[in-house]
């Protein structure tokens, strides 16, 4: 399941995220938030909290995402997460491969206010020290 997060603002938009991306979730949610982004932004970033998370299955559809001709315009993607996704990440390293050319960073849940504060800045800067590059461009 994916929610549109209300402090979403500008160029950045935040999904609440179960670990199930389904055809529903990508096709009337994710993609079109993006595109709205990306109608008044040269660039979009998002943030994707990951709540409730017990597996990954990222199917098709986080495939499909790789190849999706949008993609080229996101920079920076931050997970907000638990310590069972940050164990997650360091085993499943090709989760974000295809991602090209985008700041991939993870954030523990106590720190998703610097997660925003990352996104939302306009020069490229270090991430905070709790910040942890997944996969940096």
């Amino acid at each position: 399941m994916l929610d549109r997060m209300k402090e979403s603002s500008g160029c950045v938009v935040g999904f609440r995220f179960d670990g199930k991306l389904s055809e529903s979730d990508y096709r009337a949610t994710l993609l079109p938030e993006i595109e709205k982004v990306l109608e008044t932004c040269d660039h979009a970033r998002i943030l994707l909290k990951i709540e409730r998370f017990h597996s990954w299955r990222p199917g098709g559809y986080w495939e499909e995402l790789k190849t999706w001709p949008g993609i080229a315009s996101v920079d920076r993607i931050a997970i907000v997460g638990g310590e069972q996704w940050r164990e997650w990440m360091t085993h499943l390293p090709g989760l974000f491969v295809g991602f090209t050319n985008i700041d991939v960073r993870y954030f523990r849940e106590s720190r998703q206010v610097d997660a925003w504060g990352w996104l939302g800045r306009d020069e490229p800067q270090a991430a905070p020290r709790e910040a942890i590059p997944v996969q940096s461009r």
